[in-house]
């Protein structure tokens, strides 16, 4: 039976999964996207070239590696090709090892237009690349396929139908003037898929019969998904592990034997609206933040930042049966004298310990903390687990003892080398 893994973020996303799928895709045959769209960003560093994967897997950098575009995800066909464009300018060709989903919907211009009114009237914080309104398309039935670009008789008739329906939201809803400009949608959408088209397949039918391993890769985050996450401040698609089996075609029994990992922050950053019970606010959150190089790799906005808050990432091991947790960016702690964890929330004198569902509670909540030591050696760039600082090994004891399973490897650094495995991996 093949290998396969899972790797998945266990906060709001921005943990640094795309270095993480990069070092143990190596290993692996295929690599799977299979939710989000444009809005992930994974940022990988190769001998000093920086590669910016908004819809492609990570694993496709490596030479021998298919990469899967898979039927959960919705495709803006003219940012893949743009994608695919600036990896192969850097000497990495990649288009033929690339499979898209032919049941993958597409991203269409007046997807971004409303996605662009809706955040006008709502600011839950989205990245304007109508990321929201594909889904809510797809789930209204009036999604544009990628099969369908291959009859032009049905992409018309679907367009046209689409075209009224978006020109009487815009103007009776939001009070604007619509005006669609064919040609635009030509130059985003066709013009693209001409080139892409020899790249679709039924991947759900390539992944069945496959025998090689596999490893899929989750965008954004479990504190972001639509249905366990900090609901309505969300994502559009299931980012925790419940997204594997309809985002990919493949019956649940098919990841019975996969591992799973969620990659953490040793600290907490989000991007956006939404509840941040340990949050810190000015000159502490902004030394916190330029440590850290918190800045999205896909809008360029300065992440939130705050402590580890270790109720929610109990909340993401829960929902996704972690095997284990993989920590990220335990290099930016180095040097504080205290680091503070939070292991309960306080709201009007009630005590939870649990990751509570209810926005009112979150939003409100008080961060009850547990005060730890830290340390003054350097954790950048170590390799080697017997360098870790005493106190850093008691941190990591501190948070695999809360929520229950292993940190098995640490990422001390942005570089492909500098990373160390505390657990058997695989």
């Amino acid at each position: 039976m093949s290998e396969k893994l899972v790797i998945l973020g266990a906060q709001w996303g921005d943990e640094g999964k795309g270095k993480i799928v990069d070092l143990l895709s190596e290993r692996f045959d295929v690599s799977v996207r299979y939710q989000g769209g444009s809005n992930a960003g994974h940022t990988v560093v190769i001998n000093g070239v920086k590669y910016i994967m908004h819809l492609l897997p990570t694993g496709i950098l490596h030479p021998h590696n298919t990469g899967v575009i898979a039927q959960g995800m919705v495709v803006d066909l003219k940012a893949l090709e743009e994608e695919i464009a600036d990896i192969e300018a850097k000497g990495n060709p990649i288009f033929d090892r690339l499979l898209i989903s032919d049941r993958a919907h597409v991203v269409m211009p007046y997807h971004k237009l409303l996605d662009k009114l809706l955040e006008r009237k709502n600011g839950v914080g989205t990245t304007l690349r109508g990321i929201g309104p594909a889904y809510m398309f797809k789930f209204m039935r009036k999604g544009i396929r990628v099969v369908d670009l291959f009859d032009q008789r049905v992409f018309e008739r679907r367009l046209e139908e689409n075209v009224e329906f978006v020109k009487s939201v815009v103007e009776k809803v939001f009070g604007e003037r619509f005006e669609i400009d064919l040609r635009y949608i030509e130059e985003e959408v066709l013009r693209p898929f001409e080139r892409l088209k020899s790249r679709v397949a039924d991947t759900a039918k390539f992944l069945r019969e496959n025998t090689k391993s596999v490893i899929f890769e989750g965008a954004q985050g479990t504190l972001l998904d639509v249905d366990m996450g900090t609901y309505p401040f969300v994502t559009s698609s299931n980012s925790s592990a419940l997204g594997l089996a309809h985002g990919t075609g493949l019956s649940p029994k098919y990841f019975k034997d996969a591992k799973i990992y969620g990659v953490a922050k040793a600290y907490l950053t989000r991007v956006g609206g939404g509840p941040f019970p340990t949050e810190l606010k000015g000159e502490e959150a902004e030394r916190l933040r330029q440590k850290g190089g918190e800045y999205g790799a896909t809008t360029g906005r300065p992440r939130r930042v705050g402590w580890l808050d270790l109720v929610a990432l109990k909340h993401a091991v829960d929902v996704n049966a972690l095997d284990g947790l993989i920590l990220t960016k335990l290099d930016v702690l180095d040097g504080y004298p205290e680091i503070k964890v939070c292991v309960a929330y306080e709201y009007r004198g009630k005590i939870y310990e649990e990751f509570p569902s209810s926005l009112e509670v979150l939003e409100n909540c008080k961060p009850v903390y547990e005060t730890l030591p830290g340390w003054s050696g350097s954790t950048k760039g170590i390799t080697d687990p017997e360098q870790l600082p005493a106190n850093a090994r008691r941190y990591l004891e501190f948070i695999e003892n809360f929520v229950g399973v292993p940190i098995v490897m640490l990422s001390t650094g942005p570089q492909r080398h500098e990373y160390l495995f505390l657990k058997e991996v695989f």
